[in-house]
């Protein structure tokens, strides 16, 4: 008997025509009755998200207690129990001052029936935190300072959190709160804005020195260390030189009167021959030389010429009566 009374008020309340304390225009019922008929055939097709939408809007232009109904069953079809539970109560105190008995049964049957599906989540602020003009926005809407420190009861997902207060860097978070569950969020003590430094007015007398911009390097090494290289090349270049020099001044005197070497058929003695190992020694030297040297000078050619130009950097010297002031990002 109780189940069919409460499938008998539960039809009474969703079909039943939307009632208002003030009625609105003929236009505003089309347009909400419209939406609502949209709607109801939505959920028949078991599109549950789009049809809680045209409820909505149907809410929106004709508030009555069987649209809200309705916007209720909805919901809890969608899984937002918090939101269903929220309607049916309202359902239930309308139906109650509207004199609908069964109806307001109903209503309160399917609230008493979410309530272990109730989501909560609290919101704590410590006390250092508790900063002037304290911002919470909790899903894009500000959060009602009288809610800090108790469950409240919110939808089931992800609840974005947006921490904002004068002079302090924003602060976001996210909480995901489970069906049947509590969560909590604890409001972080909040960084303070950035300030950026400014130089010092001039000083009286009207001194309008300008700001002079320091000239700096993206890459400063490169050109240094490509001088350094050429400087190395420049040195085995001239290694290579005075030993190629000696080992010919060397051959020559081996082959000169006395040298112990013939010009004409090449022979030579004992020292004769030294002395010609020896010229072959030092042009070895003199030609390992000379490649290093070049391809040091090579590299450090390479080097300078192929480093960026200065560019300005965000430093800037000022001059002040007690000194010089450097100023921006290095």
């Amino acid at each position: 008997m109780r189940s069919l009374l409460a499938a008998s008020g539960l039809a009474l309340l969703l079909l039943a025509a939307p009632a208002s304390a003030q009625q609105p225009d003929a236009r505003e019922q089309q347009v909400a009755r419209q939406l609502f008929d949209e709607g109801v055939a939505l959920m028949k097709d078991g599109r549950y998200d789009a049809a809680c939408t045209k409820l909505e809007g149907s809410l929106k232009h004709y508030p009555g207690i069987g649209t809200r109904g309705k916007l209720a069953d909805c919901y809890e079809k969608l899984g937002k129990f918090v939101s269903a539970w929220t309607l049916w109560r309202e359902v239930a105190q309308l139906s109650m001052r509207a004199g609908e008995p069964t109806r307001e049964q109903v209503a309160s049957e399917h609230a008493k029936a979410l309530e272990p599906k109730l989501s909560y989540v609290t919101v704590t602020v410590p006390g250092p935190n508790d900063v002037a003009g304290l911002v919470i926005k909790r899903n894009g809407q500000e959060l009602d300072r009288s809610k800090i420190g108790q469950a409240d009861p919110i939808d089931a997902g992800n609840v974005a959190f947006e921490i904002s207060a004068p002079g302090k860097k924003p602060f976001t978070a996210q909480v995901t709160v489970v069906v049947g569950q509590s969560a909590k969020f604890e409001v972080p003590a909040l960084e303070s804005a950035g300030s950026t430094v400014t130089p010092p007015p001039p000083p009286p007398g009207g001194d309008t020195t300008p700001v002079v911009p320091v000239e700096t390097d993206s890459r400063s090494w490169q050109k240094p260390v490509g001088l350094g290289l050429a400087a190395v090349g420049v040195v085995g270049v001239g290694v290579g030189a005075f030993f190629g020099l000696s080992a010919k001044s060397t051959y020559d005197k081996a082959f000169d009167a006395g040298g112990g070497c013939d010009k004409g058929t090449k022979q030579c003695d004992a020292n004769g021959q030294s002395s010609v190992d020896d010229a072959r020694s030092k042009a070895t030297i003199s030609t390992i030389a000379v490649i290093a040297g070049a391809a040091c000078l090579a590299g450090g050619a390479f080097l300078f010429f192929t480093a960026p130009s200065s560019k300005r950097s965000g430093v800037h010297v000022v001059p002040t009566p007690a000194g010089i002031l450097v100023v921006g990002a290095m």
